[in-house]
């Protein structure tokens, strides 16, 4: 076969591995829920280093000033506030010396200034009825929502049974998160954002690296000795 046409068919496979990788990277992957009483639960692989950038306990009385609420504000603590166990000082099987954040449905949007995270997440810690989570991209287009039954525990008084981490990472980049249950209040707490990590190579990186060990085939090719 002439070694053009080599390079030519061996490159066609490069550029649909380099979009395969491409695709793969820009799924959106869904965490949880999982159980969750201090940062120590949030799930290994969902950060880059393992931990997030900005990790808002509400334990201050407000909101990070680089996320917006859609609904709801600062709540507790009181005797029936949910907030995550650890945030008293002591897992003890309540949340009721800390914060949440106390809403309807509510949407999280990102509005730092510097790039989109690509995982994002919270703590549900209270509410009844299916729990609905989802996503936007940059775009505000939907990157897919997940329902879940049977988690809520029907207690209003703190309790950490149905405490549990949603979470979302997306390699385009995450500009909203939102939970709720279609009705009624609910609390979460531990709104967070970092880099998720990356297991795809760049498409364009994987690609140039690839005709470079190719061309440089070649090169050497044409310099070999004939006999």
């Amino acid at each position: 076969m002439h070694k053009l046409t080599i390079m030519t068919a061996l490159t066609g496979c490069l550029l649909a591995s380099a979009n395969m990788a491409h695709a793969m990277s820009s799924t959106p992957i869904f965490w949880g829920p999982t159980p969750y009483l201090s940062s120590g639960d949030i799930p290994a692989g969902f950060y880059l280093g393992g931990n997030p950038l900005l990790l808002d306990n509400l334990e201050d009385g407000s909101l990070d000033a680089s996320i917006s609420a859609s609904d709801g504000s600062v709540y507790g603590p009181t005797g029936i506030a949910d907030s995550v166990d650890a945030d008293d000082g002591d897992i003890n099987g309540f949340g009721t010396a800390g914060r949440s954040w106390f809403s309807g449905t509510v949407t999280f949007t990102y509005t730092g200034s510097g790039p989109l995270p690509t995982a994002f997440g919270l703590v549900w810690t209270d509410g009844s009825g299916t729990i609905t989570f989802s996503a936007t991209d940059a775009l505000g287009q939907s990157l897919g929502s997940q329902s879940f039954t049977g988690i809520p525990d029907d207690t209003f008084g703190g309790t950490t049974g149905d405490d549990r981490f949603f979470g979302v990472q997306f390699a385009g980049g995450i500009k909203s998160i939102t939970i709720g249950t279609g009705g009624g209040l609910i609390e979460v707490d531990h709104i967070q954002y970092g880099q998720m990590v990356s297991s795809v190579p760049e498409p364009t990186s994987a690609l140039l690296l690839s005709l470079g060990l190719l061309g440089l085939t070649g090169v050497r090719r044409s310099q070999k000795p004939s006999v």
